[in-house]
């Protein structure tokens, strides 16, 4: 039987060598890292809805981002596991992203340097590399880039960085770079037309969040728009203490940053499914309410393993309950739109308590049973609706 006549391929051009390659992933790591920790500090104080929605999809996509070039700086034979610090140049930029005072200023500099920086050295990258010999750089620039470009255009603003390469800009593989950490929050911010009142929307009642005969699933168009406006806001608050776990909390493992990302994400993927649900089936809009802080600042007040015992272990296990409950009646009733909304946020709780279990656990040294004794004892200091009594 003949050789089949196959194409001739084009010849190999080398590309970077493997020390070249994990220098230029180590300034990625950089950018990226530092991306995804100050993202998450400032998320809450952005007070645009909008602005907010595409933070939280942003910041799970860097964060998986980041955790594609550790392994990719892993499986080229990097020395470390962490990559250095960043040489001078670098850190005059992530400099730049850390002296912002204002949401305008870091996502002037995040947008509009850091990350057409970031999409400009891997745009070079890409086609410098061999795509054969370093196929699985390939592949990840690839991806990464695409991101990079497009959380550009969402954001809309202009690229004022300097036409220099980061990628080859000089790694000091004996030190590290550490994270400052912004000041904690007095309270979240909203769209100016927002009102913020010490107690929220009145029409409101306890009835709605409790578990049990005594919890009320809203049912009439009214009391729905109320329902589904607070929820909004309830969502964007968890997104906002997710996102503050990890700002928080530099010092946790690597996972744990992705694990809130991906929370955070999910949080404020809920709060557009209430925008939406809203607008089309309720024929009201975001802002039509008032809405108050008076939960997040009471969880908000704890240190990470009571935010973590109290509201993943807590608040969203008893979410999974009533979720459940309102799907089932509101099926019942021939709203079957309003049923999927609460059969998809009960899929999403399922992984958020884990987290709660997995990050509890991990902060008592692993212990779970010592972590589900210390969600017992907290519990013990919330009031029926699961919010801590004032002390």
């Amino acid at each position: 039987m003949s050789r089949p006549e196959r194409p001739r391929p084009a010849p190999l051009k080398g590309g970077y060598d493997v020390d070249d390659n994990a220098i230029r992933f180590s300034n990625y790591f950089h950018v990226l890292r530092e991306l995804v920790h100050l993202t998450s500090g400032w998320l809450a104080l952005v007070p645009a809805f909008d602005d907010k929605l595409r933070l939280g999809e942003h910041l799970h996509d860097d964060a998986r981002a980041v955790t594609k070039v550790r392994r990719r700086l892993y499986e080229l034979r990097h020395p470390s596991d962490y990559p250095g610090a960043p040489g001078p140049e670098l850190s005059a930029l992530l400099e730049r992203l850390n002296a912002a005072q204002s949401p305008s200023q870091y996502l002037d500099v995040a947008y509009g340097e850091a990350k057409p920086a970031l999409a400009r050295a891997m745009a070079i990258h890409l086609d410098a590399l061999d795509p054969v010999i370093d196929e699985p750089s390939l592949r990840l620039l690839e991806q990464v880039l695409e991101r990079q470009r497009r959380h550009r255009l969402e954001l809309g603003r202009d690229d004022r960085c300097a036409p220099i390469d980061i990628g080859g800009l000089e790694i000091r593989l004996r030190e590290q770079r550490p994270l400052a950490v912004m000041a904690p929050l007095a309270e979240p911010a909203r769209d100016d037309f927002i009102a913020v009142t010490p107690d929220g929307d009145p029409y409101l009642s306890d009835e709605l969040y409790l578990n049990g005969e005594e919890n009320h699933v809203p049912l009439e168009r009214e009391e729905q728009r109320h329902f589904f406006h607070g929820l909004m806001d309830a969502e964007l608050c968890a997104a906002e203490l997710m996102a503050r776990n990890s700002h928080e909390h530099p010092e946790m493992p690597w996972d744990f940053h992705v694990d809130m990302a991906r929370q955070c994400w999910d949080e404020v993927r809920h709060a557009r499914v209430h925008d939406v649900l809203m607008a089309t089936e309720l024929h009201c809009a975001w802002g039509d309410y008032a809405i108050g802080f008076d939960y997040f600042r009471s969880i908000y007040a704890y240190d990470l393993l009571g935010r973590l015992a109290l509201f993943n272990s807590t608040s969203e296990q008893r979410a999974m309950w009533r979720h459940s409950h309102r799907r089932k009646v509101l099926l019942e009733q021939g709203q079957p739109i309003i049923a999927t909304v609460f059969d998809y946020l009960l899929a999403d709780e399922v992984p958020h308590v884990h987290n709660g279990v997995r990050w509890g656990s991990h902060l008592l040294g692993g212990d779970e049973q010592a972590y589900r004794a210390k969600v017992r004892d907290l519990r013990q200091e919330l009031d029926r609706t699961g919010k801590p009594v004032a002390t």
